[in-house]
C-alpha cells in the first residue's frame, strides 16, 4: 500500500489539511495549513463549510464568517487559512472539518486542541523498546592515584577479561600500552589533585590562586615594595634628567640600583632640581674642601641647638630657592650633617627646605653670609657642633629598582612582521559560540613588578601602559591601571596586573615557554578587559609597557650606602651618597602569611552588613559620624534598613548624608532597602532630691550635683538605643562632693510621659533614638534638671 501522505505531497488536483496552529494568547486564533500548492480559497461549500466540535464540557465551537483577507500563504506558498473561535474550547481534542471538493477526504479533518500553547509535562518521545543495559561487575579501585597502583588496577582488569592472555613480559604489546595508559592516569590523577588543591585557600601554592581567595575576602595580598631613600648629589653640569642611576654595593658582591627621581607613577616634573654650587664638596681644589659652611658670629656660638629653625652660612650667591606659597612650589632642600665625636657613631642629620634666603655682610669683619631660614615643622631634631657641621644641597629623592621597557602588538598578522610581538590571546570564562570574547595580556619579561606604597597606605604599581599612535597625526593614548577590572567602565581604556606568568604556545616568541609548561607565579602579566568590565584592546594595537623591577626588602639599604656612580656618569655626577636610610622596601607577602592573616583581617573588618550592628559599625567608619543605629523593619513586601547617624560636630550637610547612603548601599544584602533618617532626641527631664552634708553648703551641692550630671549626659556618651541606668545615674549623683545620699529621682520623657513619675530602674530607650538633657534654658525640648538639696546649710 502507498504512502497516502507523500502522494498528496506530489498531486496537483488535491489537497488536504496538515496541521492547525493557535496562534493568539487568548486560544481563540486558529490557522490551517495545508499539504500542497493546490489553491482551496472559493472551493468551499455548504452553509457552514468549516466545523470544528468533538469537546466535552463545549461539545461544538462556532466559527466566524471567512472573509477573503482570512487566506494567505507560507513561506513555500501553500495555502493558509486564518479562522476566529467565538468561544474557546476545553481540553478535549477536538476535529476541525472543511468542506471542499479538492481537499482529500482522508484529509479534509484533523484532530487538534486549543490548549497546545499551554506549559505540559507531556513526554511525546516513545518508549524505548531496546533491553536495558548489562550490569557491569568492573571492581574499580577508587584509591588508585600513582603509576603503581594504576598498573596493578589494570593487570587485575585484564586477568579477569581477557583470560587467554598470559604474556606478562615488558616487549609485549599489551604491557606496553597498560604502562601507557598508567602514565596517562598517573598525570591526570596529578593534575586533579592539584585543581582540587588549588580551589581553597588553605591548600593553595600558586600565589596566583592565594591572592584571588584572599580578595574574595576583601583582603589585598602585599606585593614587593620598593625602598625610597633622598640622594644628596655633588653634579658638575645642571640640569640633569630623572632616571639616573646610582648604586650600593651588596655583602655578597652584587649591587643594588637606585633610579633619580620621584617614580613612573608620579606626574613628570621635568629635570632634577640641581646646581653645583649646591654641592657637600668643592672639586676644584684639592682635597676637595666643604663648600657650604654654617657661619659663626663668634667664638662663644659653637652649637646650633635642637629646635631652631634658621641659621648662618658663610658666603654668598648659592642662588638658593626660597619657598613660594603662591604657587604652591616648596623651598630648596638642604642637609644639615653634623660628624659625630667618635667616627663610630652616626652623625646628625637633618633635612629642611628653605622659606627664607637672605644675603648680607658681616659689618665687622666685611665677610659675605647668607640667612638660611625654614618652616617650624622642620625645626632641627638634634643639635649640631658648628665645628663639625657641612650642608649640602641637590637632594634629590630615589626610588630602587631598574626600569625596562618592551612592545606587544595585539592580534598581529600571523605572517607580518610584528608576529614575534603577538601578545598571549585566551578565550575568556564568558567565551559564547557569537562572540568568544578573547582575553589579551602581556608577561613582563624582565622580573617582579615594583609597588610603591602611598600616603594611605595603598599600594600602587610602578608601570605606564601606551598605545602606541597608529598614525604620524596620533597621539600617544595612556592606559589606565585598575586594581581590579570590576571596577572599570565597559570602554575605558583600562587593564590591571596578575600575579601570574602566561605561558605563551608560540613557538619562537622571545621569552616564551615551552608548551609542555604550565602558567607559573614567578612573574606578573598585564590583562586586558573584554569589553564587558574594561574595553577590549583592537587588534593590531601595538603597545608599549614602561615598568620598574624591584629587590624588595634587599633595598633597604644603610646610610651613606648608596656611594658608586656608574661610569657613563663620569664628568656629569661627581658624588653621590643617601643620608638617610631607605626604607618602604619589602619583598611580597608569602602565601603562608596571607592563609594566617586573611581570615583574621575579614572578621576584623567586614566589607558587608547583615545584622543591624554591622549597619551601625559601618556608619561609624565615617569621619564626621559619633554613634550611630539601626533599626530593620519589615515593609509587607521586603526589609527596610534604616540607619541614623549622630554626627560628631555640627549637623551633617547633604553631602555627609550621601556619603553615608553611598556607603550602606555598598555594604547591605541584596533585596534590602536602605535609608538615612535624621536622628531623633528624646528630652529628659529630671527632678533630682539629695540629702547634703551638714558641713557642706546647699549651693556649692548643687552646682557640683550639675557638673556631675552634664558630664553623665554629655553628648556621645548616650547612644542610640542606650537606655537610662537609674543605678548609674544615683552613683555619678553621689559622688558629688557634698551630697550624703540621693533622696528620690523623678523623670519625665517629653512628648512621653506627661508627669513626673519615679524613675524606674530602667528607662529604655528605641533603637534609633537618642537620650538627651543639656539643661539648657534656650533649648528646654533638649531636656531639663532641676536639683533639690535638703540638709546641709
Amino acid at each position: 500500500m502507498s504512502d497516502r501522505l507523500a502522494e498528496l505531497v506530489l498531486s496537483t488536483q488535491l489537497n488536504g489539511i496538515d496541521f492547525i496552529e493557535i496562534t493568539t494568547a487568548d486560544q481563540t486564533g486558529l490557522r490551517v495549513h495545508f499539504v500542497n500548492r493546490v489553491p482551496v480559497d472559493g472551493t468551499l461549500t455548504g452553509p457552514e463549510p468549516v466545523t470544528i466540535d468533538g469537546g466535552e464540557s463545549v461539545p461544538a465551537v462556532p466559527v466566524e464568517p471567512i472573509v477573503p483577507g482570512d487566506w494567505s500563504a507560507d513561506d513555500q506558498g501553500r495555502p493558509t487559512l486564518n479562522l476566529r473561535a467565538m468561544i474557546v474550547g476545553d481540553f478535549s481534542v477536538y476535529r476541525l472539518r472543511i468542506s471542499s471538493p479538492v481537499l482529500d477526504p482522508f484529509r479534509a479533518e484533523v484532530g487538534f486542541t486549543f490548549k497546545a500553547g499551554c506549559p505540559s509535562e507531556l513526554d511525546c518521545e516513545p518508549p524505548s523498546l531496546c533491553a536495558p543495559p548489562g550490569r557491569d561487575d568492573t571492581v574499580i579501585d577508587y584509591l588508585a592515584k600513582d603509576f603503581g597502583s594504576f598498573r596493578a588496577a589494570l593487570l587485575d582488569f585484564s586477568a579477569r577479561e581477557f583470560p587467554d592472555w598470559l604474556e606478562r613480559a615488558e616487549p609485549d604489546l599489551g604491557m606496553m600500552l597498560i604502562e601507557l595508559l598508567s602514565a596517562v592516569a598517573d598525570e591526570l590523577s596529578w593534575t586533579q589533585d592539584r585543581i582540587a588543591a588549588e580551589a581553597t585557600l588553605a591548600t593553595a601554592t600558586q600565589r596566583r590562586s592565594v591572592v584571588r581567595h584572599a580578595r574574595l575576602v576583601d583582603y589585598e595580598p602585599l606585593p614587593a615594595r620598593s625602598a625610597r631613600t633622598l640622594i644628596q648629589l655633588d653634579v658638575a653640569v645642571t640640569p640633569l634628567p630623572a632616571g639616573l642611576v646610582v648604586e650600593a654595593a651588596q655583602p655578597g658582591g652584587g649591587r643594588v640600583g637606585f633610579e633619580l627621581g620621584d617614580g613612573l607613577i608620579a606626574p613628570a616634573a621635568g629635570p632634577l632640581p640641581v646646581d653645583p654650587r649646591w654641592n657637600r664638596l668643592d672639586h676644584t681644589v684639592a682635597p676637595p674642601q666643604a663648600r657650604i659652611v654654617p657661619y659663626r658670629w663668634d667664638d662663644s656660638q659653637d652649637c646650633l641647638a635642637a629646635g631652631a629653625t634658621e641659621m648662618w652660612v658663610a658666603g654668598t650667591g648659592f642662588g638658593f630657592r626660597p619657598a613660594d606659597p603662591i604657587h604652591g612650589t616648596p623651598g630648596t632642600a638642604l642637609l644639615i650633617e653634623t660628624a659625630a665625636p667618635v667616627p663610630a657613631e652616626a652623625p646628625a642629620v637633618d633635612v629642611v627646605h628653605l622659606t627664607a634666603a637672605e644675603e648680607s655682610v658681616d659689618p665687622l669683619f666685611a665677610k659675605p653670609v647668607t640667612r638660611l631660614a625654614w618652616d617650624a615643622t622642620e625645626a632641627l631634631t638634634a643639635d649640631h657642633a658648628l665645628e663639625r657641621t657641612v650642608l649640602a644641597g641637590n637632594l634629590v629623592p630615589a626610588t630602587q629598582g631598574r626600569r625596562h621597557s618592551e612592545t606587544f602588538v595585539v592580534d598581529p598578522e600571523p605572517a607580518g612582521p610584528d608576529a614575534r610581538l603577538a601578545a598571549v590571546s585566551r578565550a575568556g570564562p564568558d567565551a559564547g559560540c557569537g562572540d568568544p570574547a578573547p582575553v589579551h595580556g602581556h608577561t613582563l619579561i624582565a622580573g617582579r613588578l615594583a609597588w610603591l606604597t602611598g600616603p594611605d597606605g595603598s599600594t600602587v604599581p610602578e608601570i605606564r601602559l601606551t598605545r602606541m599612535p597608529r598614525s604620524p597625526g596620533d597621539q600617544p593614548q595612556p592606559w589606565r591601571w585598575r586594581r581590579s577590572l570590576l571596577d572599570a567602565d565597559p570602554f575605558e581604556s583600562a587593564y590591571t596586573v596578575d600575579p601570574v606568568r602566561w605561558t605563551d604556545l608560540r613557538a619562537g616568541r622571545p621569552g616564551g615557554l615551552p608548551f609542555w609548561e604550565y602558567d607559573g607565579d614567578d612573574a606578573d602579566s598585564i590583562r586586558f578587559g573584554t569589553g564587558v568590565f574594561g574595553d577590549r584592546p583592537p587588534a593590531g594595537g601595538r603597545f608599549e609597557v614602561t615598568y620598574r623591577v624591584t629587590g624588595g626588602a634587599a633595598g633597604n639599604v644603610a646610610a651613606g650606602a648608596i656611594t658608586i656612580v656608574p661610569a657613563e656618569l663620569a664628568g656629569v655626577v661627581l658624588a653621590a651618597v643617601n643620608p638617610l636610610a631607605a626604607t618602604g622596601g619589602a619583598d611580597e607577602e608569602t602565601p603562608d602569611h596571607v592563609r594566617a592573616t586573611a581570615p583574621h583581617a575579614f572578621r576584623a573588618h567586614q566589607l558587608r552588613a547583615v545584622r543591624a550592628a554591622d549597619y551601625s559599625a559601618a556608619a561609624r567608619e565615617l569621619p564626621w559620624v559619633r554613634d550611630a543605629g539601626t533599626a530593620i523593619r519589615w515593609t509587607g513586601s521586603w526589609l527596610s534598613v534604616a540607619t541614623t547617624a549622630q554626627p560628631a560636630g555640627a549637623p551633617s550637610g547633604l553631602a555627609d548624608q550621601e556619603a553615608l547612603l553611598a556607603l550602606l548601599d555598598r555594604r547591605r544584602m541584596t533585596g534590602y532597602e536602605v535609608q538615612t533618617p535624621a536622628p531623633q532626641y528624646l528630652g529628659l527631664d529630671l527632678v533630682v532630691t539629695v540629702c547634703a552634708r551638714p558641713s557642706a553648703l546647699r549651693g556649692e551641692v548643687a552646682a557640683a550635683i550639675g557638673a556631675a550630671s552634664a558630664e553623665f549626659f554629655a553628648l556621645g556618651r548616650h547612644g542610640f538605643g542606650a537606655g537610662l541606668e537609674r543605678s548609674a545615674l544615683e552613683a555619678a549623683v553621689q559622688a558629688a562632693p557634698g551630697v550624703a545620699g540621693v533622696l528620690d529621682v523623678r523623670y519625665r520623657l517629653r512628648g512621653r510621659v506627661p508627669a513626673f513619675v519615679p524613675l524606674p530602674e530602667t528607662v529604655p530607650i528605641a533603637p534609633e533614638k537618642i537620650l538627651r538633657l543639656d539643661n539648657d534654658p534656650s533649648r528646654p525640648e533638649f531636656g531639663s534638671l532641676r536639683i533639690v538639696v535638703e540638709g546641709g546649710k
